[in-house]
């Protein structure tokens, strides 16, 4: 459901132009002028700026910023540069701008795997995703393609013995599956939906390779395999099976896979600005955004232009109108750029758990991320949503600090929308809000381009990404004039740990 604080005839012209001789910016229709106090930092961000920011973070050399990849520490690096531009100083504790986090990747080696049927190349190395393997097999093989249920088709022993099983399964396939254990495959390529296929994992957990090579396939590749060995290529289906069937080919597959693993160390991006006043500078108010998209998968990168690049893009601009402005936060602000947050919130989570000052001197955590699109369903067009902008989660654990931000929305007129309470879980702000620490999280909502190697930056809304900068900016420098907000009675307002 929408509301609307605006007339529809206002609708066609929400905001105010940027003229080069004037000192008008582009906040929406109705919006007050800034507090003088914090009107130099906040004019100073433009949605000119916002654009030139977000072409360095979705373009081509940080290919996506996948965590563990090589775009992802470009990304870093850059980073931190653009924060010592704007006056903040590392935050680690040896004079660093990085908190490493340790992690585990596993990767395919596309130029060593392929897979063939007589001279036919059918699969290259981008169409293998990872599973729960790492190691080097080599071999020709027979082919069963296999749909199953959760209750798995009876089986005598060895039943897959020598063969490339190709499977599709209702529940997920591990070490202990009948399918594995009594069928003994020498290989098996699990399939799966093609947007779960991944040629790059990235976890901090240990893992013990399986014992029989396995490898992951969307549906498009195992369809097309299917049909290279004259089995049908609508053999597998995006949806679940239900009901088991088993296809034996008589084709034989020259099976080459190469799965690579690596620990490796990867950073959030940690900066520190000191407060002016010195008996207040210990307590801080955070601002952050998650740094990572899914950056280059089976040969295609994912530009996460606003996701979250829109959400980076803004803290970026937010740290330079702080460092603008003459009149200087009373405390301190910590600002960060996750890493993993794609991975489950790794990044954020890390911090929480080895916080670099004292959490009980955060005073708040303000988030963003994905506020580069306007939001757009079938049946929600994006025209309806230029000047909204979801809210979540700010009464959760702090009506003060909800109301503070009402109070600086109104310098900025967003109409807030509160629908979307369901994704309250899924970004860095929650690991911190699992702490007591009150929280904002500024979210656009989805598009169909979510999670896709579409999200570039076409059909960006370089205001939006602006006015979410202006409107935590103030949020920011309120708050750190405010201090600790008083917490609401429940358990979403425990203590700081």
């Amino acid at each position: 459901m929408k509301s609307s604080l605006l007339p529809c005839a206002k609708l066609f012209c929400l905001f105010t132009t940027v003229a080069c001789c004037s000192d008008a910016v582009a906040q929406y229709d109705g919006a007050t002028e800034a507090p003088v106090r914090f009107r130099e930092g906040f004019e100073s961000i433009t949605e000119e700026d916002s654009e030139s920011l977000l072409s360095v973070l979705a373009g081509a050399d940080f290919a996506g910023r996948g965590t563990g990849q090589e775009g992802f520490m470009k990304a870093a690096q850059w980073f931190s540069q653009r924060l010592a531009e704007r006056g903040f100083q590392p935050a680690s504790e040896d004079d660093s701008w990085f908190q490493f986090l340790p992690f585990n990747r596993t990767e395919i080696d596309v130029e060593s795997s392929k897979l063939s049927i007589g001279e036919t190349a059918v699969l290259t190395g981008n169409d293998f995703g990872v599973e729960n393997y790492f190691g080097t097999f080599d071999g020709k093989l027979p082919v069963t393609f296999a749909r199953v249920t959760k209750k798995r088709p009876e089986l005598e022993d060895g039943a897959f013995a020598g063969r490339l099983l190709v499977v599709r399964s209702a529940t997920r396939i591990n070490a202990n599956d009948v399918l594995i254990v009594k069928g003994r495959p020498a290989c098996v390529f699990i399939v799966d939906r093609d947007s779960r296929v991944r040629s790059q994992s990235v976890s901090q957990l240990e893992r013990t390779p399986g014992t029989v090579p396995l490898a992951k396939l969307g549906v498009t590749m195992a369809n097309k395999l299917a049909a290279a060995c004259e089995i049908s290529d609508e053999f597998f289906a995006e949806k679940n099976p239900e009901k088991n069937q088993l296809m034996t080919s008589s084709s034989e597959a020259d099976v080459q896979l190469n799965v690579e693993h690596e620990s490796i160390d990867v950073p959030n991006v940690v900066a520190w600005y000191p407060g002016s006043d010195e008996s207040l500078r210990h307590e801080h108010v955070c601002i952050g955004a998650h740094l990572d998209h899914l950056g280059l998968q089976q040969g295609s990168v994912y530009p996460g232009a606003d996701d979250n690049g829109s959400g980076s893009t803004s803290i970026l601009q937010i740290a330079g109108a702080i460092h603008t402005n003459t009149h200087k936060p009373e405390r301190s602000v910590l600002l960060m750029a996750f890493c993993a947050e794609e991975r489950g919130l790794l990044g954020s989570k890390h911090y929480a758990a080895h916080p670099l000052r004292p959490l009980k001197d955060m005073v708040c955590m303000l988030n963003i991320d994905m506020i580069g699109r306007n939001e757009e369903s079938d049946k929600e067009p994006a025209s309806e949503n230029e000047n909204t902008i979801h809210l979540v989660g700010s009464k959760k654990i702090s009506n003060q600090l909800h109301e503070l931000t009402m109070a600086a929305n109104k310098h900025v007129n967003f109409v807030f929308e509160y629908d979307q309470e369901g994704v309250y879980n899924r970004s860095d702000h929650a690991s911190f809000a699992k702490k007591g620490v009150p929280i904002t999280f500024l979210f656009g909502g989805f598009t169909p381009h979510y999670h896709k190697p579409t999200d570039t930056l076409e059909g960006i809304n370089f205001s939006k990404i602006a006015n979410c900068a202006r409107l935590d900016y103030l949020t920011l420098m309120m708050a750190a004039e405010h201090g600790h907000f008083e917490k609401n009675a429940g358990d979403d307002a425990k203590d700081n740990q």
